[in-house]
C-alpha cells in the first residue's frame, strides 16, 4: 500500500484536468515522473490505477506504457475535488480554432495541364 500526500495528488488531479490525458511507464522505480517532476512515477500509477477502477480514466495499455484519457465523469469528479469552476475542461476537450483562407492564386505557368501530370515511360505500352 502507497501512501499518497493531498498535496502530491492536487499535482496529478491539476495535470489530469489541465492536459485531459497522461501516459505512465510502469516502472514503480522511477525516482519522478516524466511530466509531474513533483511526483514518483509510483505514486502516479497509483492514482491513476485508482481512478481508473471509479471509471475516471479510459486507459490503452502498450509496450509497458499505460495511456489513461479522461472521461466526462472524471472531469466532474476532479473539477468537485479541486474546486475549480465547472467551465474548466481539459486540453484534449477543446476544439482547436482552425484559420482558413481563400483559395490560393494560381499562375498560368503553375497549371499544370492533365497532359503534364502523366508518368510517361516505360509501363505505357512502350516497351
Amino acid at each position: 500500500m502507497v501512501l499518497i500526500s493531498k498535496e502530491n495528488k492536487r499535482f496529478i488531479y491539476a495535470y489530469l484536468l489541465r492536459e485531459g490525458v497522461i501516459v505512465v511507464k510502469k516502472d514503480s522505480y522511477l525516482p519522478k515522473h516524466q511530466n509531474i517532476p513533483e511526483v514518483s512515477n509510483l505514486e502516479v500509477q497509483m492514482v491513476v490505477k485508482s481512478l481508473k477502477s471509479r471509471g475516471f480514466l479510459a486507459d490503452v495499455f502498450n509496450w509497458q506504457w499505460g495511456y489513461y484519457t479522461l472521461t466526462n465523469s472524471g472531469v466532474k469528479y476532479l473539477v468537485k475535488e479541486l474546486g475549480v469552476s465547472a467551465d474548466v475542461v481539459p486540453a484534449t476537450f477543446k476544439k482547436k480554432k482552425t484559420i482558413t483562407t481563400g483559395p490560393k492564386a494560381v499562375d498560368d505557368d503553375e497549371k499544370e495541364t492533365p497532359e503534364e501530370g502523366r508518368a510517361t515511360g516505360i509501363g505505357r505500352g512502350q516497351r
